[in-house]
């Protein structure tokens, strides 16, 4: 059975959280770190919309929006036992939909198979899901959700160069970017794979692009602003000479234009790993919602309480982080899409193997006063 990230920290007990070597230069370093500043004229607005239709709820569905539907697709849960009592993981492959002003989810069909934590972005009236794995394999294949005459529809999508889950991915105006992750179940080390494919030029295929100047990595967080990919934070698997893998929670942040290619941002004030991606963007800012920190090693599970609220803001325009405040609910392992002029985050993980059935629902724009 394949541990993710919130359910390592329980077994985990020798992680560092992030590298603090006792040098002149780290002490200068934390000198440079940002401050995260609260700011409360900033408020979001929240609301809830119905929850799906199982008691456990999901971590790490392939999520978007197919005509006029909001889909949630796949993903996995303990439904048996929790975690700390033996229970086993469980991939799905049902597929829900929830129409405008429904008060209830619809079960629309199935996946190809088995599936979760994957990458999911919007095209063609649908919802791309790429990659993605279960217990038994990790996989490169792509494919469109899409809502015709009131049913659930299937198209075909080019698959990736190799398999991956656990990545990081949003499309950004005709690209889509899908970065790091992990090739297998029980891979050892993370993947530094860039990859990128042109809408607009469907026959060039999957390109591998270079990638960031930082280390490998798991379920980091991916964002889209403007013409620019985002990359936050992320779990990375080292592999030791001993054939085991150490684990870093990462507190760095990059930024990718075609043109000029990557750059690295200022730290973020606290690691974010799984949290809700592609990270929601209100008002300018790009949001990283919960994200677990590494604050929780060596606890055992049902000693969490939960996964932490806190939402960073980063703002492109100052290149600053500031304290956005707290999210409803704490959540990883959580796709995110846009319907309706919000952003969608259902489902995921609250606590340790422990996921929600909740939908939540913030506000893009600035609220009318």
């Amino acid at each position: 059975m394949r541990i993710r990230p919130f359910e390592i920290e329980s077994r985990m007990r020798s992680v560092r959280a992030r590298r603090r070597p006792l040098s002149l230069v780290a002490v200068v370093a934390l000198w440079l770190t940002p401050v995260l500043l609260a700011d409360s004229s900033h408020r979001l607005g929240w609301r809830q919309l119905p929850p799906l239709p199982d008691p456990c709820g999901f971590a790490s569905p392939f999520v978007g929006v197919a005509g006029p539907v909001l889909i949630v697709a796949g993903g996995a849960n303990f439904p048996d036992q929790q975690l700390w009592e033996g229970g086993r993981k469980t991939w799905h492959e049902r597929v829900f939909a929830l129409k405008p002003g429904a008060e209830q989810w619809e079960m629309a069909g199935k996946l190809p198979q088995l599936l979760g934590y994957g990458v999911s972005v919007a095209f063609d009236n649908g919802v791309l899901c790429i990659g993605g794995g279960n217990a038994e394999r990790h996989s490169a294949d792509a494919f469109v959700l899409q809502w015709k005459s009131d049913r659930l529809a299937f198209r075909s999508f080019p698959a990736l160069p190799k398999p991956v889950a656990m990545a990081a991915g949003a499309r950004v105006g005709n690209i889509v970017y899908v970065a790091g992750g992990l090739e297998t179940p029980d891979s050892k080390a993370s993947m530094k794979t860039f990859f990128a494919f042109d809408l607009e030029q469907p026959a060039a295929g999957w390109r591998e692009l270079p990638s960031w100047p930082g280390p490998g990595r798991s379920q980091a967080v991916a964002a889209a602003v403007g013409k620019e990919f985002y990359l936050f934070s992320g779990l990375l698997h080292q592999l030791q000479p001993d054939g085991t893998a150490k684990l870093v929670y990462l507190n760095d942040a990059y930024r990718y234009a075609p043109a000029a290619g990557w750059q690295k941002l200022a730290d973020i004030p606290y690691p974010a790993i799984a949290a809700a991606s592609p990270a929601p963007v209100a008002r300018g800012e790009v949001l990283l919602v919960g994200g677990v920190d590494g604050m929780l090693v060596g606890k055992a599970p049902q000693e969490f309480l939960s996964v932490p609220q806190r939402i960073q803001a980063y703002s492109p325009a100052t290149r600053a982080w500031r304290d956005a405040g707290n999210a409803p609910a704490g959540r990883v392992c959580v796709t995110t899409t846009e319907w309706n002029g919000r952003w969608i985050l259902p489902s995921g993980e609250r606590s340790a193997g422990v996921r929600s059935p909740e939908v939540w629902a913030l506000q893009s724009a600035a609220p009318q006063k």
